[in-house]
């Protein structure tokens, strides 16, 4: 067994004047250090050096790395600041690092990256905590550009690299600076996932890197919209970091096992035998203990089940069968809660409410009662809204390109949304950083004008078109629903329901992520940070259903083309379909290995598209079962059906837009071009052209005849107030 070693290095305290001046970064290495060390935890060798000079800290990873063997696990950590010379190399610094004398002062990723090639150990994990800044004197001109491109500079087999951002957030000239970044919130929620063990996302006791960076990634860009951390890895199987503290049997098992119900007790079987699969010894244990309780029920069935369970767990374990260990590979996933059965209220606003905690389902009516199907360890993905028509006006800006602005311009902000009008004449973009939709001509690439929601919106989450194409609905981060008549370009309503989450700890809104228009236009559907489900009259704003069974935020709604039934993805990886008369549960589609980022129906009805980070899944809506698209270089954060539905657009977290034929799962082709993860994708109502938008700023239309970008669009960023 290989030692677990780690090396965290923290510098807040500069001897050069610019670089006192630099907001400085969180004292988090200290709260880390503990949660390592704990041996209940981690179990980790730590070492923490804080403030110290350069030649002290190259020397300690020197050491570090050195002797090392091949099944020790290594954790370097770095938190403070990174400066990037005019040639755009990386360095980071110190307590006596010189911005004048980076070469002789600062702390090379170059020498990193030559330590941890040169050692053995073939799990290395290094983590960046850093805000980097452009360290280039007046007078000079950086070749650089304003990204980073850290995970380029720390390639290697055996190594995962996770960052807190990947752009320069200062520059200098002289001793003054330019620029502004708030502090980080990375390590924090490091510290948070390890030390309660909320970074156990598959539920099997233990968390690995890869769990530990997706857990970190979505809170640190639910409360900092604008720092979006990446990760890189070349290695083999799973890296396990720590183990979950907390675990205990998840909800739905408990209630089964305790139930009444001798048929709810036999079927708790199937996921203790699932957990005894991926778990770790802790989780192995208690289901071994829960089995021998079940092989004493007062239930002969159910005793007998759980008897011939137990017997072919301990013969697979006496056959030989694998422990998983830190490093060994895990493709099943821990069964997630299941959704649980509510009662229909009959009430004008129909409420669709969760029993308490630890309460037993509640009993239904057949016909009423909500099924649920599991889709144990197949990945999911996709998104794409339903066809909407529209006339458009230009106003304001007529005539201006989409290129992008000058060198010195500020970053530009994400594009989250893309919609088409319905007769392909207008494309739609819009971000959630601002309150103010761009109109384009698909044709030109050019910017034709602009629509506003008044003084209200911070940000657009979410848009769609209604029916006749007039109206425009904006979710926004003020819990906000509006309802835009594009002839007049006013507000003619606002939808209010959604509500203030604990997520933004008492400070404000609450996103609506996700609208909807049913296809005759009459009903609108709504997802929010509030976990809930909205229907609402389109025409007086009234709500007509309240659907609160989700247990995390709402990212996406559709509905059928038929308008019966709308779909919701959520962050409590579940995909629940109801009825769009009242909001009754239809199905639910549980047991998906990551967070609903969309959901999307096939034009005919027959398939659910569903993208959650992995490769997409396809579910056929009639026998309710689901079919992986197959694999992905990266996973999927967005999907769109073509409008004949033959073809299924996926777009990925590293940018790249993958077209896959519906009937055979097989890669059409990959669009490349995004430098940043894909947010939202839209065919043209013809078929021949595909828009994307995407993190790092743009909009593409990509013309599906050549598969090659016929325009890059690019908003302007908006002026700060």
């Amino acid at each position: 067994m290989g030692r677990r070693l780690a090396l965290l290095i923290a510098t807040y305290r500069y001897q050069d004047a610019g670089l006192r001046q630099l907001t400085a970064p969180a004292h988090d290495a200290e709260a880390l250090a503990a949660v390592l060390k704990d041996p209940d935890i981690a179990g980790f060798e730590v070492t923490t050096l804080i403030n110290e000079p350069q030649h002290r800290v190259g020397e300690a990873i020197g050491d570090f790395y050195r002797d090392r063997r091949r099944d020790d696990l290594t954790l370097l950590y770095f938190t403070g600041h990174g400066l990037k010379d005019d040639d755009g190399q990386l360095y980071l610094a110190m307590t006596d690092t010189r911005r004048d004398s980076l070469l002789f002062t600062g702390l090379s990723a170059e020498r990193i990256d030559r330590a941890m090639s040169g050692s053995m150990s073939r799990q290395q994990v290094l983590i960046l905590d850093c805000c980097y800044s452009g360290a280039f004197p007046a007078g000079r001109i950086a070749k650089a550009d304003t990204a980073v491109h850290t995970l380029e500079r720390f390639q290697g087999r055996g190594r995962t690299v996770l960052t807190a951002s990947d752009a320069t957030q200062y520059s200098f000239e002289g001793d003054r600076v330019h620029g502004e970044a708030a502090r980080s919130v990375f390590t924090r929620h490091l510290v948070a996932g390890l030390r309660d063990g909320s970074a156990d996302l598959d539920g099997d006791g233990d968390i690995t890197v890869d769990e530990l960076y997706r857990y970190t990634h979505e809170r640190v860009v639910q409360e900092m919209p604008r720092q979006r951390p990446k990760k890189q890895d070349d290695v083999e199987g799973r890296t396990v970091i720590a183990r979950n503290v907390n675990w205990t049997l998840p909800a739905y098992l408990r209630h089964a096992i305790r139930s009444p119900i001798a048929g709810d007790r036999l079927a708790a079987l199937d996921g203790l035998g699932h957990l005894h699969r991926i778990g770790n010894d802790t989780v192995r244990r208690r289901v071994l203990e829960e089995l021998r309780r079940l092989a004493d029920d007062d239930s002969r069935l159910v005793s007998a089940a759980a008897t011939a369970r137990l017997r072919s767990v301990r013969s697979g374990e006496a056959g030989g069968e694998e422990t998983r260990g830190p490093a060994e590979d895990a493709s099943a996933e821990a069964p997630r809660p299941a959704p649980r059965e509510v009662p229909a209220r009959e009430a004008p606003a129909r409420e669709v409410s969760r029993p308490p905690v630890g309460a037993p389902a509640p009993r239904v009516r057949r016909g009423v009662r909500r099924r649920t199907v599991l889709l144990g360890g197949v990945a999911a993905a996709v998104a794409a809204a339903v066809p909407t028509a529209i006339a458009l006006y230009g106003s304001g800006s007529d005539g201006e390109s989409g290129g992008s602005g000058s060198s010195s311009a500020p970053a530009p902000d994400p594009v989250t949304s893309v919609l088409f009008s319905p007769d392909g004449g207008t494309l739609l973009t819009a971000g959630y950083l601002d309150p103010v939709v761009q109109l384009w001509d698909p044709a030109t690439g050019r910017r034709t004008g602009t629509v506003t929601f008044g003084e209200g919106p911070t940000g657009v989450y979410a848009m769609a078109l209604g029916r006749d194409g007039e109206v425009l609905a904006e979710g926004d981060g003020d819990n906000a629903i509006r309802l835009l008549a594009l002839r007049t370009r006013r507000v003619v309503r606002t939808l209010t329901g959604h509500t203030e989450h604990f997520a933004t700890d008492g400070t404000g809104g609450s996103a609506v992520f996700a609208v909807a228009f049913s296809p005759d236009g009459k009903t609108l559907a709504s997802g929010g940070v509030d976990e809930t489900v909205r229907l609402w009259e389109s025409a007086t704003g009234r709500a007509t259903a309240v659907i609160t069974a989700h247990t995390g935020a709402v990212r996406s709604v559709a509905f059928s083309p038929d308008g019966r039934t709308v779909a919701s993805g959520s962050d409590d990886r579940t995909v629940g379909l109801w009825k769009a008369s009242d909001g009754r549960s239809v199905t639910t589609v549980a047991g998906l290995d990551g967070e609903v980022r969309s959901v999307v129906f096939s034009p005919d009805g027959k398939t659910l598209a569903i993208a959650h980070g992995g490769p997409p899944t396809l579910w056929d809506v009639a026998t309710e079962r689901g079919t992986s698209l197959g694999s992905l270089r990266d996973g999927a954060e967005a999907v769109a059906f073509s409008p004949d539905g033959e073809t299924l657009a996926v777009g990925t977290y590293g940018g790249a837009v993958v077209l896959s034929e519906v009937a055979t799962t097989r890669t059409r082709a990959t669009l490349e071009g995004h430098t940043g993860e894909i947010a939202d994708l839209a065919f043209s109502p013809d078929g021949t052209t595909l828009a994307s938008a995407g993190y790092d700023g743009t909009a593409r239309l990509w013309d599906l005849t050549t598969r090659r970008t016929a325009f890059t669009l690019t908003p302007p960023t908006p002026t700060p107030s």
